[in-house]
């Protein structure tokens, strides 16, 4: 009993507004240094720019938003507009990382990290999304439950294992029967399904764990 009322008693909670301030400076960062270190001539910065502007403004609407004691019809109402709100912040978290691995180069294999997101993004998006609940709106602070900022800490510590733990079994799948999969690009999708997954994996079940 005493457990349970912990928990619902976390979920209350409000979240860190030092957290808030943090991934708003975060966010005016990186929308500096694709304004001012972005290729010249090319388009795709544009697009990462826009979607830069579409985070300063959507994740303080949903920050605040989720705070609000709102009358239950009026949630009920407004319940439409506050799904499209975080489908479309999940969408604007989903272009920053295409951003990060356009601006990192970084690869898998032959296979170009940023060139397989922008070519096969339908295929990622599904593992995607359990990522984002599991582990980007907790240190957002816009899910039901507010973690502490250890706990936090331990969230990225998980995140950080579980893509070496999928990278790893990624390799060795690559490695040994790649030649079955096809071209570089597709191995690379497979490999970047199991570092998704394996976060996905090791995220939750360290959460659950937390909970208990």
């Amino acid at each position: 009993m005493a457990k349970e009322t912990n928990i619902a008693s976390s979920m209350k909670q409000s979240p860190s507004f030092a957290r808030f301030i943090l991934w708003e400076i975060l966010g005016v960062v990186g929308f500096l240094h694709i304004l001012y270190y972005a290729p010249e001539k090319v388009s795709t910065p544009l697009l990462f720019l826009g979607n830069a502007l579409v985070f300063a403004i959507l994740y303080p609407v949903l920050y605040f938003y989720s705070q609000l004691k709102l009358p239950t019809v009026l949630k009920f109402l407004v319940m439409p507009l506050g799904i499209t709100l975080r489908i479309l912040l999940m969408a604007s978290s989903f272009f920053w990382i295409s951003y990060i691995l356009y601006v990192a180069q970084l690869s898998l294999g032959l296979a170009s990290c940023f060139q397989i997101v922008r070519d096969y993004w339908m295929f990622l998006v599904p593992f995607y999304v359990v990522d984002y609940f599991l582990f980007f709106e907790h240190l957002w602070g816009l899910s039901r439950m507010n973690f502490t900022f250890w706990a936090s800490a331990g969230m990225i510590s998980d995140l950080v294992s579980g893509a070496v733990l999928g990278y790893k079994l990624g390799q060795i799948l690559v490695t040994k029967w790649g030649m079955f999969f096809g071209d570089p690009e597709v191995q690379g999708l497979i490999w970047s399904i199991f570092i998704l997954t394996a976060v996905a994996a090791v995220v939750w079940f360290d959460n659950k764990t937390r909970k208990g």
